[in-house]
């Protein structure tokens, strides 16, 4: 009893808030068709703290949400500092919803199946559904979270932070709920279509899913995480082989992100691919749309959204091969058009470090910030 105690105490989240930013951090549950979404709320304590509203967290493919909890130094899941994405929006007043998306085997069995007892996967081997696809994301999780975030924030609007695949996401729910109440949108490298040159990495994700899966079957396990195969190859690859390879300058710019970063994210935040999910980019990469007539009614729907009052601004990355920048300048340009400031470039970007470079906190995640204050009613 004891021992168990101590491990849960240890935990960064159930550590007591500390000044100057007060940050706390809940895990929420949510039931929706059957299964189970995690979403972990983060939210400052401080007296006196504007109130702006909650904010959406989604992260990329291949990706939990605890991306957005990781410095541009690497540092990982701290709630003492405004160094991290998620950070720096609560530290200024907002609540934030880190949604993680069905395809989190990772978080679900490296923390939830471990320390969450009011989880249904409590001390229990969590699997994605081998069928889970696009449809899961937009059909049933996405306004899952939406609808749970409004109730539990008390709040009628929302805004949403998508990254990748996270903002496309939210194109294809605001295409198919136009009466929503997504009030602000922020994408982050989410094109309207994929390059042709994902497809060329999914052979390579379908390896290291495989990898993942049997570390997670170890974690099940009293295994410390050091003691795993995987995390502990990754920690010891070399700095150089672990940011100047074949493959790193396709997804992203190596001179433009720390090593402490990526090795970061490939030991804790890297998700298995679902074989369902790999089925539909692959078939949408090569075939596209099913017919033209979906094509054409979801540009429609998308066009209706310039004679609402939502909001909406995007980042692109000047040097990204998989979010092209003309791929999101066709997003800004069916979506918002009119608005000439929406449409902001990272210079040296390109994927990966457009949300964790080492630019990314003056040139993403702080104007990001602004903008969101901008648009959000403060109240204290």
């Amino acid at each position: 009893m004891t021992l168990g105690l101590k491990k849960k105490q240890s935990l960064v989240d159930r550590k007591p808030p500390e000044a100057p930013y007060y940050l706390r951090a809940e895990d929420l549950f949510i039931d929706a068709h059957d299964r189970e979404i995690f979403v972990k709320h983060i939210f400052s304590e401080s007296e006196g703290t504007t109130g702006y509203g909650p904010v959406i967290m989604s992260p990329g493919i291949s990706s939990n949400a605890n991306i957005f909890r990781l410095s541009g130094d690497g540092e990982y899941l701290s709630l003492a500092n405004n160094r991290s994405f998620a950070n720096l929006l609560a530290s200024e007043g907002f609540d934030v919803y880190l949604y993680h998306p069905g395809y989190s085997d990772r978080v679900f069995n490296r923390y939830v199946s471990r320390h969450c007892p009011q989880s249904r996967y409590y001390k229990k081997r969590y699997r994605v559904p081998q069928k889970y696809s696009y449809g899961d994301l937009i059909n049933h999780e996405a306004p899952a979270v939406i609808d749970f975030v409004r109730r539990h924030s008390h709040c009628k609007s929302i805004s949403w932070v998508g990254y990748s695949l996270g903002g496309m996401v939210a194109y294809s729910y605001l295409s198919k709920n136009p009466g929503n109440p997504i009030k602000n949108l922020v994408t982050i490298g989410s094109p309207m279509a994929l390059n042709q040159i994902f497809f060329r990495f999914i052979p390579f994700i379908n390896f290291m899913s495989s990898l993942l899966g049997f570390e997670e079957d170890a974690l099940l396990g009293n295994l410390s995480q050091n003691m795993v195969p995987l995390t502990r190859t990754i920690r010891a690859l070399p700095d150089w082989m672990v940011r100047f390879n074949l493959i790193t300058p396709y997804l992203g710019n190596p001179l433009n992100i720390k090593n402490r970063t990526v090795k970061t994210l490939l030991g804790h935040i890297v998700e298995p691919m679902p074989k369902g999910l790999q089925k539909f980019f692959s078939r949408f990469i090569e075939q596209g749309y099913s017919s033209k007539e979906k094509f054409i009614n979801y540009l429609e729907r998308l066009r209706s959204l310039k004679r609402s009052r939502k909001n909406f601004l995007f980042f692109y990355g000047a040097r990204d091969v998989i979010a092209t920048p003309e791929s999101v300048f066709l997003a800004r340009e069916i979506i918002s058009p009119k608005d000439p400031y929406n449409l902001v470039a990272v210079p040296t970007a390109g994927h990966i470090d457009l949300l964790l470079g080492t630019h990314s906190y003056e040139r993403v995640w702080k104007p990001t910030l602004e903008w969101l204050k901008e648009n959000n009613s403060p109240s204290v």
